[in-house]
């Protein structure tokens, strides 16, 4: 080659990589053609924007972006695997090549969905508003939630070292907790339980609940807030230690979803609303079935190299997987149901985030939602709305167990009567039935006292009626179940206990307390 002029080098390479790339051509074609535009949403999604060539599997009707959460593995079942794959059920009953791309850094998820890299990405409805702000990426981006896939039930849990007992003795304590995730969501409303707020306790910012983990064994922290099973080696790790809150009592607070930009759902409908309607046909036969729960672990844990098939197991266990009749109720078409909607969750955070600064002019829940996919699904089968929580009768033991939490609330009563007056409806709506709801499967002790004016013994029984009164209230507007109350009437024994005498407002209070089933 020393010989040869330059440009005869030159003409050389040019002839070999030109036979490489013929070589390619005919060897994967695929390589050099990108997804031709038709006229079939359900073979060929458009694209709002970009390149569908960009996947990496250009074969794919639909890509998903998911993190390592076990509330996904229906989906992954369903895909018989992250690749597409034409022996799936996916493909043979919906006729759709899904492409799962895992992706555990929040920020690159997004890059990816908003440079339409994925066509649909998870999201947590709690914390949505964050990335919500009116003039943010996402919004402009316009993307909206579709479908509700899981509440977490038992996946996510705040763990206590020896001492703390109650959510009231977290305040002025060290907390392990990853700000503005759905770790965060859940600590805020634990401490609204007792009336506390983030202002009250000490936050180790962590990245997520593996970190706030490693706090927590370390012995840094008072508290952390982290994920299943890491729960269970936290207390193992930490004499004394014990979880103190999980989601199987806060059970409307972390709610997992998807996204997807409103152009590319308008332009594919039919193609996403089968999508779908996958899902969900997943999650019912899943939940109705432990068998098919097993064989959901396995694809799960095959598809994320992770070799104790019981940690996918047991993750899909601690959520509850969303039917169409939850999501009808989560979307606000169902009229009669009364439990926490997604406007309501996102309504709420929208507000407390903002007071944190971490949320920003967050737009409305209708500009960040869709109903028309779950408007437009059929299913019947295994698709039945999650009941309202029931409960055995009270019992002297259940009058006796210690409460988790204590929400102080000064509700009004004209003197010597126990009938509630408008304002004090008002009141108890404002103040705890968010909280009632949100922790569906805690007991609620409602305990009536007045102050040390008058004797006891007409003292006593007044606080008995009123404490009854707050009950009927709940039970009659919110159609929470009877049993799940216990009414105790203590009178002015706590004034007096105190040594307060006299008239005092503030032991003319309606105590709410969550007591674990």
């Amino acid at each position: 080659m020393s010989n040869l002029t330059t440009g005869f080098k030159f003409f050389i390479i040019l002839l070999l990589v030109g036979g490489l790339a013929a070589g390619l051509y005919f060897a994967k074609p695929d390589l050099f053609k990108g997804k031709k535009s038709g006229t079939s949403s359900t073979s060929t999604p458009k694209k709002s924007g970009g390149f569908f060539s960009k996947h990496e599997s250009n074969d794919a009707d639909l890509t998903l972006g998911i993190n390592t959460w076990s509330g996904f593995a229906p989906i992954v079942w369903m895909n018989g695997g992250l690749e597409p794959n034409e022996n799936s059920r996916l493909y043979k009953e919906y006729g759709i090549k899904l492409l799962i791309k895992i992706n555990d850094v929040f920020d690159d998820s997004r890059n990816n969905f908003k440079t339409d890299n994925y066509n649909l990405v998870y999201c947590t409805t709690d914390v949505l508003p964050i990335e919500m702000g009116a003039g943010s990426s996402m919004v402009e981006a316009k993307a909206v939630q579709i479908v509700q896939v899981d509440w977490s039930r038992g996946g996510d849990a705040i763990v206590v070292v020896k001492g703390i007992n109650t959510v009231a003795n977290l305040k002025g304590k060290t907390i392990a907790c990853a700000v503005g995730t759905a770790s965060n969501s859940l600590l805020i409303k634990v401490l609204e339980t007792n009336g506390l707020s983030m202002k009250d306790v000490s936050i180790k910012e962590v990245s997520d609940g593996i970190e706030a983990k490693k706090f927590f064994v370390a012995g840094t922290v008072d508290a952390a807030v982290v994920w299943s099973p890491d729960d269970l080696d936290c207390v193992d790790a930490i004499p004394g230690s014990k979880v103190l809150v999980n989601t199987k009592i806060a059970t409307h607070i972390i709610a997992d979803g998807i996204l997807v930009k409103e152009d590319f759902l308008n332009e594919n409908k039919e193609l996403v609303t089968k999508f779908v309607t996958a899902w969900l046909q997943a999650n019912g036969e899943i939940n109705q079935s432990d068998a098919l729960a097993h064989e959901a672990a396995q694809s799960f844990c095959t598809a994320f190299d992770i070799k104790d098939v019981s940690y996918g197991y047991n993750g899909i266990k601690n959520v509850r997987l969303s039917t169409l009749g939850d999501n009808k109720n989560f979307f606000g078409l169902n009229p009669a149901y009364q439990g926490i909607n997604g406007e309501q969750l996102y309504s709420k955070m929208s507000i407390v985030y903002g007071d944190l600064n971490l949320a920003k002019n967050s737009v409305a829940w209708r500009t960040v939602s869709n109903t028309s996919v779950i408007e437009s699904i059929n299913l019947t089968t295994n698709q039945e709305a999650e009941g309202a929580a029931t409960f055995t009768p009270v019992t002297e033991q259940v009058k006796a167990k210690e409460a988790f939490s204590n929400k102080k609330v000064t509700i009004n009563f004209e003197t010597g009567s126990s009938m509630l007056s408008d304002d004090a409806m008002g009141t108890i709506d404002k103040e705890f039935v968010n909280i009632a709801k949100s922790f569906s499967s805690a007991r609620i002790r409602i305990e009536g006292n007045t102050d040390a004016t008058g004797t006891n013994s007409i003292n006593k029984p007044l606080s008995q009626r009123r404490a009854q009164a707050v009950a009927n209230y709940l039970i009659k507007e919110y159609k929470f179940d009877p049993n799940r109350f216990i009414v105790i009437g203590n009178g002015s024994t706590k004034a007096v206990d105190d040594g307060v005498t006299g008239d005092n407002e503030f032991y003319r209070r309606t105590d709410f307390e969550l007591v674990e089933e």
